[in-house]
């Protein structure tokens, strides 16, 4: 680990006579070496600067941080990848791939900055190393969700099967806040792909928000149509039936969603909340019991035990 440069002071002496000596020689004395500790936790508080200014989307002052954080911790593949996430929203893609590369370098069984490389490869259209990196994470951790879309991504552009054009525009949209505007480019995407089922998926969600329902309804059935494996979506249109209260059809999909995708957090919640709704107090009980197992401080699930259990019977 780098030590820090110590400046200690250099004495200037006169070349003159003194017209005295001091009885003794002064001592100078020299700053205490930092401990390991006193290291780390300048490390750890510089690190923690950088995740506030990155949830604050102050993505430069987040590479700052960090930055200053690997001058004493240079071996750390994790703040390397964090670096490397607030690097490609900044849009700087080449400094983004050198950050997850030299993660990877430090630690090869990190599966996410395995992935995150290779979705800057794929960014660049550098597709067949894109799918290299991405079957190397799933090699690691083959549940690993990011992983499993974007290799799926990768090969549907490879195979012709989608339009990078649709691909890119759907990003931006997704960058958006304003719905109108993120429903406007979804639009241009579909025009260009028409099978994209993301686009679809994302498409509804902005109606949605719109309050347009009936065209909410047809685009995650479209997406579905066009992947059927896709579990968002299915979670999606879950629940638009359960916000209908047709909690029979809400409860079938939802459990689709999550037998597509073990641990799905989300549609577990919405799964017990469609199954209070409905009046199916036990099941619903089972149900965030089970989202508090897999994790103990969601705040979903724990306000929903703490809820039923104040209305138990006495």
């Amino acid at each position: 680990m780098k030590r820090l440069v110590l400046l200690s002071i250099v004495l200037m002496v006169s070349t003159s006579c003194a017209l005295f000596k001091p009885d003794k020689k002064e001592e100078v004395t020299k700053p205490d070496e930092p401990t390991e500790e006193t290291i780390q936790q300048t490390a750890e508080n510089y690190v923690s600067e950088g995740i506030e200014y990155y949830k604050q989307r102050q993505d430069s002052l987040a590479v700052n941080s960090w930055d200053k954080a690997l001058e004493y911790i240079p071996r750390d593949a994790e703040v390397r990848n964090w670096k490397g996430i607030a690097l490609q929203r900044m849009g700087r893609n080449e400094q983004a791939l050198a950050a997850f590369e030299k993660a990877i370098d430090l630690d090869p069984q990190y599966y996410q900055a395995l992935n995150n490389a290779g979705y800057i490869r794929f960014l660049k259209e550098d597709y067949q190393n894109a799918l290299d990196l991405f079957n190397q994470s799933l090699a690691i951790n083959s549940s690993y969700q990011p992983a499993i879309k974007n290799k799926d991504l990768a090969e549907r552009v490879i195979l012709g099967q989608l339009d990078k054009r649709a691909f890119d525009i759907g990003e931006k949209a997704s960058e958006k806040i304003d719905y109108q505007t993120q429903i406007d480019l979804y639009k241009k995407a579909l025009s260009i792909d028409s099978t994209y089922a993301k686009a679809h998926n994302n498409l509804a969600v902005a109606f949605y928000w719109e309050d347009y329902q009936d065209s909410a309804y047809y685009h995650l059935e479209k997406a579905i149509e066009y992947r059927k494996d896709y579990p968002e979506a299915i979670n999606n249109l879950a629940m638009l039936y359960k916000d209908d209260q047709n909690y029979d059809i809400a409860i079938k999909l939802f459990l689709k969603a999550i037998s597509l995708k073990p641990k799905y957090i989300g549609a577990l919640n919405n799964l017990g909340e469609t199954y209070y709704f409905k009046g199916e107090i036990k099941n619903a009980i089972r149900v965030f019991s089970t989202v508090k197992e897999l994790e103990p401080q969601n705040t979903v699930a724990n306000q929903w035990l703490n809820r039923l259990d104040e209305n138990k019977p006495k």
